[in-house]
């Protein structure tokens, strides 16, 4: 299982973020009134506007297309500005949902926030418990906000932990916790975001393919006490009705998100890999259908044999017709788009939109296909596929699969896409977020964010609001310019609410210890080709890097890269600019990197320096590219397109 992870820079490594003990705790940063003044609580008030934005997805279909009138369309869409942006504690991947004028999202550091809509200040904070073994973030899960019992509730998942809160105050209403209570090594973690629906909240959950038997699946509560409901156990099933086809543990990870058909009662969703031949079974990779009412499992459609390259089914499913039947659809990590007949799970059609990400085949890591959700609207299903075979942008007709139009421009993506009249909004890992014409895929507006767009997009009447902000998991430096955007038609822009972080000077003789430990410092490494591999059609060469800390020194040596020109991301603004060396640079951060030139590979593919890019500061990540002009790095939209090689560092190092 590989989640979103990449940015103009970065990759995607399984590894376990750095563990930070936080207190569970509310902690007061503004005094919101949740759209009013009297001391009620909005529910009181009347029911959520329909023309809101609640959930992921926008609402139980998960159709992430806005149902209401609008002034954004095509020909609107290239008026939009920015009004305001919120810097974020760390990393943004979340989507937000938008209710009663308040925006709520969380972050990768655990805070989770409810912002002013009109302005973007807090209106409070809260800090979820840290739990130490996640994948990614602290939190990846998208809010839901619902009515229950009389109380307007938000929804997300945050480590190991389905939080409940009130929306006017942000206090706990209730918690549940997955796995081992109080267990610091359970892998258990949600990473999917919840649908709320006839007074159940319903969550995925994965233990990153643990094989120890930790179970997974999908589960829903009462909406206003947490008392389970119902859960659906995807993995592990041995000795279940599942018979032969008995899942093993850590076989059918839940961390997509579920949808729902009301009329059909059914809930559908996607399970992850299996890394192991015997633990393989029915439920894994598949798209899977379980009654509403109580989660027995009706279907399950699975288009793998066992396999071990990573082909998850994330995302979440989209509700559409195919001649008059209804049907449900999900990309997988193969690149393909799977189409099912709702009520059997019958194939219908699919259909590949480029090359799958599997830089190593059977070693169970791949970077690429749909990952982030698509859209469906007016018969057409947008969206984009993460780190593989190019184009990265993709619309499918609703009825026969075929390919409507692709998007060379974008550079891959783990977003979801949105649509509102027309208009389809993304990002991705040129650090770009985009309007594009939903039945042309024109770009009609794109502006620069401060990181890659690797969440969401939620649209409330003729305003936009986005987020950008990544750092790969494993790297301890946490993001500095992640966070929160507002755009819009036709308002004024407002100040910002901006916080970025100092720099890190320091390390202490324990972080001095670790750094020097590592793969690259400790010991010579090859240089890291996963991300682009697909790009030159598996001909990378190869090389080794080597670094020493003190005195600092690196060195490269590779053989068999080419012609620098090769390497650039076809359809970019790269590859119209051209290439004609490579040059190593060393850099601190994936969402806004600081760093510098190391040196430039002579014609026998070898460099070494002892030059510091600049003083006093850490580097988690040195990187190969080809460029034009080596002396600076190249512009944030245009790192990714560039990129040969990176070699990312868990623990960033400190030169002398």
């Amino acid at each position: 299982m590989t989640p979103a992870s990449v940015s103009g820079l970065g990759g995607s490594v399984r590894a376990r973020s750095v563990a930070v003990a936080v207190v569970l705790a509310l902690v007061a940063v503004g005094c919101g009134d949740d759209g009013g003044d009297d001391g009620r609580d909005p529910a009181s008030r009347g029911p959520i506007d329909d023309c809101d934005w609640p959930m992921w997805g926008h609402g139980v279909d998960r159709s992430f297309s806005y149902p209401c009138d609008t002034g954004i369309s095509p020909a609107t869409a290239p008026d939009l500005n920015r009004l305001w942006f919120f810097n974020a504690e760390d990393t943004v991947t979340a989507t937000p949902a938008v209710v009663d004028g308040t925006v709520y999202v969380g972050d990768w550091s655990g805070n989770f926030y409810a912002l002013d809509f009109e302005t973007g200040e807090p209106r409070w904070t809260f800090e979820a418990e840290v739990h130490p073994i996640v994948y990614a973030g602290q939190i990846v899960s998208s809010a839901a906000v619902a009515d229950a019992d009389g109380t307007r509730t938000v929804y997300f998942g945050g480590g190991k932990t389905l939080y409940a809160l009130r929306a006017r105050d942000g206090s706990v209403r209730w918690t549940h916790e997955f796995g081992t209570e109080g267990d610091e090594e359970d892998p258990t973690e949600i990473e999917s975001s919840p649908v709320v629906v006839d007074g159940m909240v319903i969550v995925g959950t994965d233990v990153h393919n643990s094989g120890n038997g930790e179970e997974a699946g999908l589960y829903a509560f009462d909406a206003a006490t947490g008392a389970e409901r119902w859960h659906a156990i995807t993995a592990p099933t041995e000795g279940a009705a599942a018979g032969d086809g008995a899942t093993g543990s850590g076989c059918a990870d839940v961390w997509g998100s579920p949808t729902v058909d009301e009329e059909r009662r059914l809930v559908f969703f996607g399970t992850g890999n299996c890394v192991t031949p015997e633990g393989w079974g029915d439920l894994s990779e598949a798209i899977v259908a379980v009654d509403l009412d109580d989660g027995e499992i009706v279907w399950s459609y699975q288009p793998h044999e066992q396999n071990e390259d990573d082909l998850d089914f994330a995302g979440a499913p989209n509700l559409f017709e195919v001649a008059g039947r209804p049907a449900v659809g999900l990309g997988n990590k193969d690149a393909a788009y799977y189409t099912v007949d709702a009520a059997t799970g019958e194939a219908l059609w699919q259909t590949a939109v480029t090359d799958p990400g599997i830089p190593r085949p059977g070693t169970n890591f791949s970077t690429g296909g749909f990952i982030g959700p698509t859209a469906v609207a007016d018969g057409v299903i947008v969206g984009g596929t993460a780190v593989g075979g190019t184009p990265y942008l993709h619309a499918l007709d609703t009825e026969t699969g075929a390919i409507r139009w692709q998007q060379p421009r974008p550079a891959a993506t783990y977003a979801a896409a949105t649509e509102a009249n027309g208009v389809v909004f993304i990002g991705g890992t040129d650090f770009t977020f985009r309007a594009l014409d939903l039945q042309t895929g024109d770009v009609l507006w794109e502006e620069q964010a401060m990181g890659a767009v690797s969440g969401g997009t939620a649209v409330v009447g003729d305003d936009v609001i986005a987020v950008a902000g990544i750092r790969e998991p494993g790297v301890g430096n946490q993001s500095r310019t992640s966070g929160v955007y507002r755009f819009s038609i036709d308002s004024e822009p407002v100040a910002s609410t901006t916080t970025t972080p100092a720099t890190v000077e320091t390390l202490t003789p324990e972080q001095e210890a670790q750094a020097a430990g590592q793969p690259c410092i400790a010991s010579p490494c090859p240089l890291n080709f996963d991300l682009t591999r697909e790009r030159v059609g598996g001909d990378t060469g190869s090389g080794t890097l080597s670094v020493s800390l003190d005195p600092f020194r690196v060195e490269v040596q590779a053989e068999g890269l080419g012609d620098p020109s090769r390497w650039l991301r076809p359809g970019s603004a790269a590859a119209e600019s051209g290439a004609t060396v490579f040059a190593l640079f060393a850099s601190q951060g994936t969402d806004d990197p600081t760093g510098g030139l190391l040196c430039v590979l002579d014609q026998s593919f070898h460099c070494v320096t002892d030059d510091i890019p600049i003083p006093v500061v850490t580097f988690d990540r040195i990187s190969l590219l080809a460029v034009s002009d080596p002396s600076e790095l190249p512009p944030l939209v245009e790192g990714f397109d560039r990129l040969v090689a990176t070699n990312s560092f868990e623990f960033p190092f400190l030169p002398k």
